[in-house]
């Protein structure tokens, strides 16, 4: 039986130093079908020039590259999926590369699995130079558990996140099904996993399906203006999809109201001693999530 077409969709802005790594990957898949989708979002860099001369250098590879001005990684991500022609869709960033079974066993899942439309695995942790600083980004970066994602992925995702990189196989129907990324977010990850949780429609496998790269341009990374836009953004993703959940699952999101109240007050005013509130509270909560798991 022919393998089902994957669509890898490849958003990029200004990773000039890493896109040719990222391709280069997909060269080592041991998976034959697939198309890989990619869209520069306004790079200042030579980011397109380097994507480009990649697939006319590897013209056996099904691959489409489009440029556009600076428009956010949501609006960028839709635009991908719209264009992506395949089953199933994986996402992975420019600075980020795939293993070479990732596409074979996340395939392979959903193939003999009706009920899930999405699966995760975890991923190699690896800093600006590709070292690899863990071969368990999910348990270095969250100390989350393996056990807990195989057996309750929603309350594992819900009350304690995650989700590493590019490990993210979803079938393209899901989006007919679940919508498409929200635009008005910085930050689309937690909003359309939490759509997936809801519904119980995603899967775990216990593998390393991705490379994830740290390094100073990871957004959750930069100064306080940006932590304070991805803790808005998460906040107001948490709030939004509450009632969809039951027990400690929404008293966890709907404790994000305090979040969101001084966050709102930080943009305004700069105040650390409401940043350094936030952090505590913050904190006492993960440490009562500890408890619950």
């Amino acid at each position: 039986m022919s393998r089902p077409l994957v669509s890898i969709i490849v958003p990029m802005y200004n990773h000039a130093d890493y896109i040719e790594e990222c391709l280069n990957s997909l060269l080592n898949l041991e998976y034959d079908n697939y198309e890989v989708i990619i869209c520069d979002d306004g790079s200042k860099d030579s980011s397109y020039e380097i994507a480009a001369t990649w697939l006319e250098n590897n013209s056996t590879v099904q691959g489409k590259l489009y440029h556009q001005e600076n428009q956010g990684v949501c609006r960028t991500l839709n635009r991908l999926v719209k264009e992506a022609t395949g089953k199933y869709i994986a996402i992975c960033a420019s600075d980020d590369s795939l293993t070479s079974n990732s596409l074979c066993e996340r395939v392979r899942y959903l193939n003999n699995d009706d009920s899930k439309v999405a699966c995760i695995g975890d991923a190699n942790l690896i800093d600006q130079s590709s070292n690899i600083l863990s071969t368990n980004a999910m348990k270095y970066l969250y100390k989350s558990s393996y056990q807990n994602l195989s057996n309750n992925i929603v309350s594992e995702l819900v009350l304690r996140w995650a989700v590493v990189g590019p490990t993210l196989l979803i079938r393209k129907s899901a989006y007919e099904q679940f919508g498409y990324y929200d635009e008005s977010l910085k930050v689309e990850d937690r909003d359309y996993y939490l759509r997936l949780l809801a519904n119980d429609v995603l899967a775990f496998l216990p593998i390393n399906v991705a490379n994830y790269r740290i390094h100073t341009g990871n957004s959750s990374r930069r100064n306080l203006s940006a932590k304070l836009i991805v803790l808005k953004d998460v906040a107001l993703s948490n709030l939004k999809y509450a009632d969809d959940y039951k027990e400690v699952n929404i008293i966890f999101l709907k404790s994000h109201l305090i979040d969101l109240f001084i966050v709102n007050k930080l943009f305004v005013k700069k105040d650390l001693l409401s940043y350094l509130f936030l952090s505590i509270f913050r904190l006492i909560r993960k440490n009562i999530v500890k408890v619950v798991l």
